[in-house]
């Protein structure tokens, strides 16, 4: 069973292809459906991730009795935008994360989930997110 530390490290290697990602995206391509996915467009799959980046928090957060993170809409118009919401969100987010400890990764978030799963699915939905959009660029 990997430990909190581990679950955040992994969050943050998913962060950091995220943010490469974005800060790769081509701005003229940033409204285009691309390689990477037949539906979305770099945008589209940017506002989705980052918004979600505050659901897995606010799931975590609720198994905790803890603050969540703010509920935010975003629009993000380009590359660079997408790039200052994601740190936005990280910092919330983690201010939720950092108060996990082992301990706590079995506590259930809902009916179906834990604070481990929720924090493994953050962290591979960025990874997964962060390879559509380089695909896209």
């Amino acid at each position: 069973m990997a430990t909190a530390d581990e679950i955040r490290a992994s969050i943050d290697e998913g962060r950091t292809a995220l943010k490469a990602a974005l800060e790769g995206a081509d701005a003229s391509k940033w409204e285009q459906v691309g390689a990477g996915n037949e539906e979305w467009t770099p945008r589209k799959i940017a506002e989705h991730v980052i918004g979600s980046e505050g659901y897995f928090a606010r799931g975590v957060a609720g198994a905790m009795l803890g603050k969540e993170p703010e509920q935010r809409e975003l629009a993000l118009t380009t590359p660079a935008e997408a790039v200052a919401a994601l740190e936005a969100a990280v910092e919330d987010c983690n201010k939720v994360y950092r108060y996990v400890e082992d301990r706590d990764l079995e506590k259930r978030v809902g009916e179906d989930g834990t604070i481990q799963g929720m924090m493994e699915g953050l962290a591979a939905h960025a990874a997964d997110h962060a390879s559509e959009i380089g695909a896209s660029a």
